[in-house]
């Protein structure tokens, strides 16, 4: 009698891509990596990049913090950097603006003190944030830098 075949785990890892695509949150450039890979050189700007998810558990003070992955801060965590990242949570401490390519979640015992940028940001109550945001689809550019703060009346006139 024949016994239906049943995949093994050598033919599902088959099935499964070896590479997967990652952005540089440095230069926006789209490149494949083994999807085992923790970082590579971006193709762009030649800069390494994380390509991990990172969980930040207690203080980390750096100019720039970024990852083509997921960022988590712990309640225990604080950052303070320019951060770059696929997705951020929030339950810890961040100083500094926080560029993001997908959704920004502040817990309820978040404090962020610095602009976000994401397409989507969503605030739990309780959290604290303070700085300008900027959400929606064309938020996720990266590179950009933070919203321009308005020019105050009379500025750019010209004197008689």
């Amino acid at each position: 009698m024949r016994h239906a075949h049943r995949p093994g785990r050598a033919s599902r890892m088959a099935r499964e891509p070896k590479t997967r695509p990652v952005q540089c949150p440095r230069c926006g450039t789209t490149f494949e990596v083994a999807r085992a890979a923790m970082s590579m050189l971006c193709p762009g700007c030649h800069v390494p990049v994380r390509t991990e998810d990172v969980t930040v558990k207690g203080f980390c003070a750096v100019t720039e913090f970024h990852t083509a992955g997921d960022a988590v801060v712990e309640k225990s965590g604080t950052l303070q950097a320019t951060v770059r990242v696929t997705n951020l949570e929030v339950k810890g401490g961040i100083r500094g603006s926080v560029f993001a390519k997908g959704n920004v979640r502040l817990r309820k015992t978040a404090k962020v003190y610095g602009d976000v940028r994401a397409p989507l940001l969503a605030v739990e109550a309780g959290a604290i944030l303070v700085g300008r945001v900027e959400t929606g689809p064309e938020a996720a550019a990266l590179g950009a830098a933070p919203p321009a703060p308005p020019a105050p009346p009379g500025a750019g006139a010209v004197p008689a």
